[in-house]
């Protein structure tokens, strides 16, 4: 029995079944409270989305707040030929397969030219690195809109208007990217890379073997983040894509479906059923690799 006893006070100083106080309890209950009235208040515009992409027109513009998809009657009423409109109206099949083409292509060259610039000016002492590197970062404050024009300047002259590399060659680097390569290779230890030097290893070895695979969680959060933007593209493609729809892709696809119904009430419901159609891929692709973006914001986040 006092075995027993010493056991249980043991435990109970360990607080292993210590009553829990009701002012933490508290806290932790208007703690998730909060959290989700926000995430309801955020993913609801998305839930009113998905719902009012299968009403009629009629039903869209009726008086009133009707959350689900019902006829006057009060019935339910699923109109799912408004996504046979918009998938015959995006023109799925062909701007799906642009979109991938200018995304996998632009996030691998982004991946690749970032990383080999991070990498020399975070290891390699060349010629003017002091000072260079200041003006790279002074770039940074340049807002992205004022190189529009610049940009469409040089795809002129180079004649990629209205072709797939306007889409790919303006921004195979980021300026952000490269600052923030620069920092994971500053923080990996030198040893790794003298060892490999000393057993004869060259620069794009050690690059390539070495360094590349102990930065790899950051480069799986740029390259989620890098895919998302071109995703996302829109104002560009407007720009540099004048004539030739071969060549849109989702975003550009969904702008034009967007005009259409504003001008036009009756393809309204297919402005959304397109919206929803867009957005699927991006979330799948955010609740499959979530914890990837996760792991590279706290990595890019902390300093080691």
């Amino acid at each position: 029995m006092a075995t027993r006893s010493v056991s249980w006070s043991s435990f109970r100083r360990k607080g292993t079944v210590d009553r829990k106080d009701p002012k933490k309890v508290a806290a932790k209950v208007a703690t998730y409270l909060i959290l989700g009235i926000l995430a309801f208040l955020f993913v609801f515009p998305y839930i009113w989305l998905v719902l009012a992409s299968f009403k009629t027109p009629e039903a869209i513009f009726r008086p009133g707040f009707q959350l689900f998809p019902v006829d006057e009657s009060g019935n339910l009423q699923f109109v799912f030929v408004n996504y046979t409109n918009a998938l015959e109206s995006l023109n799925l099949g062909r701007v799906f397969l642009n979109t991938m083409v200018v995304c996998v292509v632009n996030t691998a060259l982004n991946l690749i030219l970032n990383a080999m610039a991070g990498y020399a000016f975070a290891r390699i002492d060349f010629a003017g690195r002091k000072w260079l590197f200041p003006f790279v970062l002074a770039a940074m404050m340049i807002p992205g809109a004022i190189m529009t024009i610049p940009n469409l300047v040089i795809c002129q002259a180079l004649g990629t208007i209205d072709t797939i590399w306007a889409l790919i060659l303006p921004f195979v680097m980021s300026i952000y990217n490269v600052f923030l390569m620069r920092q994971q290779f500053m923080g990996l230890s030198k040893e790794l890379e003298e060892a490999a030097v000393m057993d004869g290893a060259g620069s794009l070895r050690v690059f390539f073997t070495i360094c590349l695979p102990l930065v790899s969680p950051m480069l799986v959060v740029l390259g989620i983040t890098t895919f998302m933007w071109n995703y996302s593209n829109f104002m560009w493609t407007l720009l540099a894509l004048p004539t030739n729809n071969d060549v849109w892709t989702l975003a550009r696809s969904l702008g034009e479906l967007v005009s259409a119904g504003r001008s036009d009430p009756n393809r309204y419901p297919q402005m959304l059923a397109g919206s929803v159609i867009t957005s699927l891929p991006l979330i799948v692709i955010f609740f499959v690799l979530q914890k990837y973006i996760l792991q590279g914001i706290s990595l890019g986040g902390v300093k080691e």
